[in-house]
């Protein structure tokens, strides 16, 4: 099958993506990744519907490829060599799709990164925060972080760089989703007042909401799993978060470095640190931060990825309902276990201090 010059390699499917079908094909000898949008559809064969139809069918399709190419005209702005920006945005009949680079990604699931070495770990965390950080540099909100969206790719030099992928649930912060709007990303990694904004009830949403996903995902980069909560009363985290539960972080990661994490899932958007302040402090080796090997030690059951969109559990145009499930008449709610702390690093002279950004021009450059 031919799309606008792409020679499709095997077929389009949805695995993992219900809003769209993706695969991969080749153009003058490349090979690129292909997504095809499921909607908006172009009215293409008109002649069942009536012309007040195709007239707001048409409106929607305009509206959403005007969004789209200044949303990705930004994206390219974002010349990081790591994050995998739209190369071509086009419509082909009735359908609309996307060209980006393919990522030949390491086949390497979060348990596996946890048992890796506490410095190679802590330089993936810069590497995803150097991206996001350009990103937010943009006004570029990603809107979906969690292990499937950041592709982890060993290089020639036995290190593991990461690709941040999949602009589908990313928004300008100036053209932010509005009451009424769709919003999708998964439950797992969904931040409270991204939660709220789908209940209807409140909540403005920012570049701070990929701030909480990045603190739950480099939690699992640490120790293979997501912050402890009580599981008998809540199913995701951000339900914790909004109650002021209590959160338990695994005792295996470093102590300064829990509090930079305690930071970034903090339930006030303002009150998480920025990409490229957490950056800054991790580059000055804040307290030792990462000078001392730490193994992990596990204290919590995993939460594996949902692959549930937000938008997926709920009809089209309603409220989301909240999944927290509360106890009845409970006056003592049995504490969630917090592991106790990892022995204090060694700390050695810290580093010279350098500002976050340019510190490196390319992800890569820290390899």
């Amino acid at each position: 099958m031919n799309i606008k010059g792409y020679e499709l390699i095997g077929s389009l499917h949805n695995d993992k993506s219900g809003y769209a079908k993706w695969g991969f094909a080749k153009k003058n000898g490349l090979e690129v990744f292909i997504k095809e949008f499921l909607s908006p559809v172009y009215p293409i064969n008109t002649g069942e519907i009536s012309e007040d139809q195709i007239r707001r069918k048409r409106n929607i399709c305009d509206t959403f490829e005007k969004g789209k190419r200044e949303f990705y005209g930004e994206l390219a702005k974002c010349q990081t060599g790591n994050i995998i920006i739209v190369r071509e945005f086009f419509r082909d009949g009735s359908r609309y799709y996307i060209v980006t680079e393919k990522v030949d990604a390491a086949s390497i699931e979060i348990n596996e990164v946890a048992r890796l070495g506490i410095e190679q770990k802590l330089l993936i965390c810069k590497i995803v925060l150097h991206n996001i950080s350009a990103l937010h540099s943009h006004s570029i909100v990603h809107g979906d972080i969690k292990p499937d969206n950041i592709l982890l790719k060993r290089t020639a030099k036995g290190a593991y760089t990461a690709k941040v992928i999949d602009f589908d649930s990313g928004f300008l912060e100036s053209a932010a989703p509005k009451a009424g709007d769709d919003l999708q990303g998964d439950m797992v990694y969904l931040s409270p007042e991204a939660f709220m904004f789908i209940a209807n009830e409140s909540g403005v949403l920012t570049r701070k909401l990929d701030i909480f996903s990045l603190g739950i995902l480099f939690h699992q980069y640490f120790c293979g799993e997501t912050p402890g909560f009580d599981r008998d009363n809540y199913d995701y985290l951000f339900e914790a978060v909004l109650d002021d539960a209590e959160i338990g972080l695994n005792g295996g990661i470093p102590t300064d470095f829990q509090r930079i994490l305690r930071k970034m899932l903090s339930k006030n958007p303002e009150e998480r640190p920025e990409a490229n302040e957490i950056l800054q402090m991790m580059q000055q080796g804040v307290n030792g931060i990462g000078r001392v090997e730490v193994p992990p030690r596990p204290a919590y059951t995993p939460v594996v990825n949902s692959g549930v969109n937000v938008s997926a559990v709920t009809a089209p145009g309603s409220a989301l309902k909240s999944t927290m499930r509360r106890a009845a008449s409970v006056s003592s709610p049995e504490p969630v276990h917090v592991p106790e702390p990892a022995p204090a690093p060694v700390i050695e002279p810290p580093m010279p201090r350098k500002e976050a950004e340019g510190f490196f021009k390319k992800a890569d450059d820290l390899l």
